[in-house]
């Protein structure tokens, strides 16, 4: 299966990635952008400030690049493909900052997930994360509480309740609670 991984930043969509990968033999595991896509702070900060679709259409292109790579090189018929962000996030973001685009898979031949998690986890709990991580760009945008309840709502928009797994990040004992849900996703094979 193709599986997509998605949540505010900072709230551990990178951490349950990389534990579901080392419990599911053989899987994949990659994140948008990629390495390819590696100077995005001059994207980030610069262009951004001059052109938001500029922006957009550099976090589309990772997306692309993405979609491409794994229908070429991986099976995710037989083997799981975990990716953290992909279009869902480029669109949620992008319309949070007030650019009008939907998420359209088929318009740019982009392979739709199989199934996306989306991780949840409480202010205060994602504000502390941040800080021992260190600060980004989006997370100094969602510190704003409406940009950030814009981003809810936009996820709300796009996510298929049939095809979601709703994860609470808030576990004392996070590896049984990644069990749980590498269960869930065995099932829904």
């Amino acid at each position: 299966m193709f599986i997509v991984i998605t949540g505010l930043d900072g709230s551990g969509t990178s951490t349950i990635a990389k534990k579901l990968h080392e419990m599911d033999e053989g899987s994949i595991l990659l994140r948008t952008p990629s390495v390819e896509y590696a100077n995005r702070d001059y994207i980030d900060n610069e262009v951004r400030e001059i052109s938001q679709l500029a922006h957009y259409l550099f976090y589309l292109s990772s997306v692309v690049y993405i979609s491409d790579k794994i229908r070429k090189e991986f099976n995710y018929k037989k083997k799981n493909v975990y990716c953290v962000r992909y279009l869902i996030d480029t669109v949620v973001s992008h319309n949070s900052a007030g650019l009008n685009v939907e998420l359209e898979y088929e318009k740019y031949g982009i392979l739709k997930p199989d199934l996306t998690i989306f991780i949840k986890l409480n202010e205060e709990t994602r504000q502390k994360r941040i800080k021992e991580r260190g600060e980004t760009q989006l997370d100094k945008v969602l510190n704003n509480p409406e940009r950030r309840e814009a981003f809810y709502y936009n996820f709300s928009k796009y996510l298929d309740t049939d095809s979601t797994i709703y994860f609470n990040n808030e576990s004392n004992n996070i590896e049984s609670s990644v069990i749980m849900l590498f269960k869930e996703i065995q099932r829904r094979k």
